[in-house]
């Protein structure tokens, strides 16, 4: 019997995640916040994700082939110690600290070689493999661009990064075209030149405007996303003139953070919360439209797919699918830097086999986690004197719960990949009244202005929303909003935004049968077509992972 390939993935820096590739198909993802039970963690090398992966997989760390990771956090001992210029640096500017960054250390030293500068002897040393293994390091805009080509199977398209920065980028675009993968701007060319100027991401822009708005940056951008429809953009025009696109790049006024910084301290100041979200988030929209559109130019194709936190913006991202000629859009479930596990175990196969070997597919679902059994849920109710009934009556009860006023949680199958829960770790309640989102936020001691999010059968989804070919494939992982068909608007108000938009998830059966089940046998009785769906997790606390969790949540 011929050994499968397994790859393990890390990313190391904030919001750390690992993952295996099992024969070249994802089998165990793990962000690290899931495990650590504190959000967006990360910036360290030893992962308890990593342990998590194993058991999902149910694997020993000596059968991986390979690893592959992002350039960030590693123990100091991994930095091979010779007579160069590495060694010295090392012991003036790092003596006192167990981890340093590897980009900063390659600008530092001019050793723009892993193979040079790091000892993968050592790395596996320090994770405990009994044999040396290869090891792949890759760029973080790559590796976000390399998570689309995987779950996308086009011939050709247009792959496109933003966020608030990684390897000294914050945009990135690679074009797909006769089976080469072929870099448009970012990459390494400009990570170890000039880099790109941070002041020109619009991405930061937001998260800094975010935490005018009175929220947290880096966590609470879906908050401005849902508040924006609620006020008028009175500085968005001012905002645009500040950014241009020149050949596929974004520029900006600005020398560097501190003076964009203070630009956006000057013209928010003593704006409602609601100007200032409604302002950045149509800058942000109309600055990335011209970029995408810029790059159409340079590299005509009918596919556009999409990673980095600035996609995680879903209104931005429909009126990206609705660009004339797109044929269809995606963006990739885990789009923010938990992702990059993911794209670095691609890059190692693309490394080791080459393009034309790499085996593409599309994404049917996002359950990656543990498996947690029958037995395991009942261990942990009964732990807490919960009662627990069949599972052949469990659809059927739920619904009838549904129906009656009640909120409900859902606990099944593996957990989620990325930041959505999409029917394993989700809240349920019934979309007829516009005031269960209140009660929801209440309970859970959430700030939210955007409605909760609707689950609706495949059976369903163009009859309710303006779901097509362009938006069908993004809208299987909530990754996106569509208009709702306006005979709706009173059936599912609870779902409803009041722009008139929603951000679906269309499951399949064969996906979440219990998931599928319940919304079935709700809409036999009640004849709507939707539940809300939010994530199952306590007010700032990562969503939940463990029956122990769930029972006690």
């Amino acid at each position: 019997m011929t050994k499968k390939k397994i790859i393990l993935g890390l990313h190391t820096g904030h919001d750390a995640s690992a993952c295996l590739f099992i024969d070249g198909k994802l089998a165990a993802f793990c962000k690290e916040e899931r495990v650590t039970r504190v959000k967006n963690v990360g910036r360290y090398f030893h992962l308890k994700s990593i342990n998590e992966v194993l058991r999902i997989a149910e694997i020993e760390l000596d059968d991986i082939d390979a690893i592959a990771m992002t350039r960030l956090k590693l123990p100091i001992s991994s930095f091979k110690k010779t007579d160069t210029p590495v060694k010295t640096k090392i012991k003036q500017l790092f003596a006192s600290k167990r981890e340093i960054n590897i980009i900063s250390q390659m600008l530092k030293t001019g050793i723009y070689s892993e193979q040079t500068l790091i000892s993968t002897k050592a790395i596996c040393k320090e994770m405990g493999f009994r044999e040396e293994k290869p090891i792949y390091f890759t760029n973080h805009h790559l590796a976000h661009n390399l998570c689309s080509l995987k779950f996308t199977d086009w011939e050709d398209g247009l792959f496109l990064s933003c966020d608030g920065g990684g390897d000294r980028l914050q945009y990135a675009a690679y074009g797909l075209k006769n089976n080469q993968f072929k870099r448009i701007i970012g990459g390494d060319e400009e990570t170890f030149s000039t880099g790109q100027n941070s002041a020109a991401s619009i991405g930061l822009a937001y998260s800094y405007a975010t935490k005018l708005a009175g929220f947290t940056p880096n966590r609470h951008e879906g908050k401005i996303t849902g508040l924006a429809a609620f006020g008028k953009p009175e500085l968005a025009d001012e905002l645009i003139s500040k950014f241009r696109i020149e050949n596929g790049a974004v520029l900006s006024e600005f020398s560097g953070l501190d003076e964009l910084h203070r630009y956006l301290d000057k013209i928010f100041e003593h704006k409602d919360r609601t100007v200032i979200a409604a302002s950045i988030q149509q800058a942000t929209e109309q600055v990335t439209l011209k970029w995408v559109k810029n790059l159409l130019e340079l590299f005509p194709t009918r596919h556009i797919a999409l990673t980095g936190g600035v996609f995680s913006n879903v209104r931005l991202n429909q009126l990206i699918a609705e660009i004339e000629g797109i044929q269809e859009i995606y963006v990739f479930p885990a789009m923010t830097d938990d992702g990059l596990s993911i794209g670095c175990a691609v890059d190692a196969e693309i490394q080791s086999d080459g393009l034309e070997k790499l085996y593409r597919y599309r994404l049917e679902h996002t359950y990656y986690g543990y498996n947690y059994t029958a037995h395991d849920l009942e261990k942990a109710a009964s732990g807490h004197s919960l009662k627990t009934i069949s599972t052949l009556d469990a659809a059927k009860k739920a619904a009838e719960l549904l129906k009656d006023g009640y909120v409900g949680a859902i606990f099944t199958k593996s957990m989620e990949m990325g930041p959505r829960a999409l029917g394993a770790r989700s809240i349920l309640a019934s979309p007829a009244q516009r005031d269960v989102n209140d009660s929801i936020n209440l309970r859970l001691e959430r700030t939210e202005f955007m409605p909760f999010a609707p689950f609706v059968l495949s059976d369903d989804a163009r009859e309710v929303f303006e779901v097509n070919d362009a938006n069908e494939y993004a809208c299987r992982f909530m990754t996106i909003t569509t208009n709702v068909n306006p005979k709706y608007h009173d059936v599912i108000p609870a779902v409803v935004h009041v722009d008139g938009t929603a951000r679906p998830q269309i499951i399949y059966k064969e996906d979440n049968p219990l998931y599928y089940s319940i919304l079935e046998e709700f809409k036999a009785l009640t004849n709507i077509p939707c539940l809300v769906n939010t994530s199952f997790n306590a007010h700032e606390e990562p969503i939940i992972n463990t029956p122990e969790e769930a029972v006690t949540a």
